[in-house]
């Protein structure tokens, strides 16, 4: 009877652990819960066979996916009904294909050993970003930006590096539990901690403030955005705002994601009213503006942002360069013929974006990360190694409604400043909106679903990052490593056959 009592006990707790590791995310951001949340699938991997070491691994991650993203079910878009259908089928598909990541992290780690677990799981991560279907939201090292000890080290290897970390934790205490050698192991926990503790005080400074912005957060409903009258509306809400915001001399104006509703690029008389403050009032403005061009095969269109600098108009714009998959476009629909068929009349058909822009100002360079764009480390990255001193989030996160899916963005955002070791600026239409340093510390945020001017100073930027000048040199290692691994273990009985 203990026996049963015992295996049920350790499958619910396995069970729970998913669930609990969520609570370390935003907004409960109970970072410590991480570094016990996996003991339970490492358990099963050592006890059982590949097979269902696989399938264990596969229930995990469908587990940890609905929890993180349930509020998925909840946007708020304005869609057809056979839209909603095929968004609710997207869902599900998507939990599946994030669960596979976790069955192969287990599979692998089953068929190496529990010490390769904080190699390959980072592997698995940074494959993730890539590809037109590319979503690495909830990798396990963001449960450590309400932890800047840990989080810091994202400068040294980046957010995979911090995950890293968590899993080498966990893999620790694993160890101090069930073997009977646990000093060694204690010992390293301490050692760990402790180094991370040393870097992130040995680097920490404080940062002069550098100019004044203002953040316009106008709080306009996705759904208010079709018709003429709203837009004018919503234009007429907007000059107000920036009215007000020019009376405390900011050197900087942001709007967020498609606030100008038009393509501001064309003549008009907001284009011209914004211009004019800018030479009125000697301060840049940065909108978020929906862009519209012609060529020989038709229109095309994209999500943009431009800069008017004083006295001279409109300098440079940005258009985005990473899609949100079925949702502005429809990834490889002209290779993959089913991606075609799917395809309804409100998906977005959005044309990439080519250029890397690097805004100018007298004071910084600056470059853009519109909405989702924030959550791709290597984008974030080659921004700054092109001269961008500081980055600017703009986004619309009304679609998510009051759930956890704000706080989960702007917590993604906050990892690529302090992996890149320059200040974010982050404006979003509905919240959450703030200022960042590069050590990943929030000194200003608005409210969720609040119409607010939030007025802050940018901090200095530092002069570089371990992970600014090489990259994801840590996954590449990494690689290197399992892959010499696996080399080692086909060859080894090859040679011992011989020498029989």
């Amino acid at each position: 009877m203990k026996g049963k009592e015992s295996k049920f006990f350790n499958k619910l707790v396995f069970f729970l652990s998913p669930l609990i590791l969520n609570l370390g995310y935003a907004p409960i951001s109970l970072f410590f819960v991480a570094y016990f949340s996996f003991i339970p699938l490492f358990y099963y991997i050592e006890k059982l066979s590949p097979k269902k070491t696989f399938i264990y691994g596969f229930i995990y991650g469908f587990l940890f996916s609905i929890a993180h993203l349930w509020w998925l079910y909840f946007l708020r878009p304005q869609i057809t009904s056979l839209t909603k259908i095929l968004l609710f089928i997207g869902i599900i598909v998507l939990f599946f294909y994030l669960a596979l990541y976790f069955a192969l992290f287990s599979y692998l780690t089953k068929i190496t050993s529990l010490y390769f677990a904080p190699l390959i799981l980072p592997i698995l991560e940074f494959i993730r970003t890539k590809s037109e279907i590319g979503f690495p939201w909830g990798l396990i090292g963001y449960t450590q930006t309400n932890n800047l000890i840990f989080l810091n080290t994202a400068s040294f290897w980046g957010i995979y590096g911090v995950s890293a970390l968590v899993i080498f934790i966990n893999f620790m205490i694993y160890k101090v539990i069930f073997i009977n050698n646990r000093k060694l192991f204690f010992w390293l926990i301490i050692l760990v901690v402790g180094l991370s503790t040393f870097y992130y005080f040995s680097r920490l400074k404080i940062l002069p403030d550098y100019f004044k912005i203002a953040l316009l957060q106008p709080n306009v409903s996705p759904q208010e955005k079709g018709t003429k009258e709203e837009q004018i509306k919503l234009l007429t809400q907007l000059v107000f705002m920036t009215k007000k915001a020019v009376k405390e001399k900011p050197y900087l104006i942001i709007y967020p994601e498609t606030a100008s509703l038009i393509d501001i690029t064309i003549d008009s008389p907001y284009k011209e009213f914004l211009k004019s403050i800018a030479d009125t009032y000697n301060c840049y403005l940065f909108i978020g503006t929906p862009r519209y061009e012609k060529d020989e095969k038709g229109f095309r269109y994209y999500n943009g942002a431009v800069l008017f600098a004083p006295q001279r108009g409109i300098i440079s714009e940005y258009r985005k360069m990473r899609l949100v998959p079925f949702s502005e476009r429809i990834p490889y629909r002209e290779k993959i013929k089913i991606f075609k068929l799917i395809e309804t009349e409100d998906m977005g058909n959005y044309s990439k974006g080519k250029n890397y822009t690097v805004f100018q100002t007298d004071k910084i360079s600056f470059s853009c990360a519109i909405c989702f764009e924030s959550i791709f480390p290597d984008l974030i990255r080659e921004f700054v190694k092109r001269g961008a001193k500081m980055i600017v989030n703009i986004t619309n996160d009304g679609w998510f409604g009051k759930t956890f899916g704000p706080y989960q963005h702007y917590e993604l955002a906050i990892a690529r400043a302090v992996e890149n070791g320059v200040p974010l600026v982050r404006c979003a239409n509905n919240g959450i909106s703030l200022f960042c340093d590069p050590f990943g510390r929030v000194y200003q945020k608005s409210d969720l679903f609040k119409e607010e001017i939030i007025f802050g100073y940018a901090k200095m930027p530092l002069k570089n990052t371990i992970y600014r000048q090489f990259g994801d040199w840590f996954i590449y290692l990494s690689t290197l490593i399992v892959l010499f691994y696996f080399i080692i273990k086909i060859l080894y009985p090859l040679f011992s056959f011989k020498k029989k």
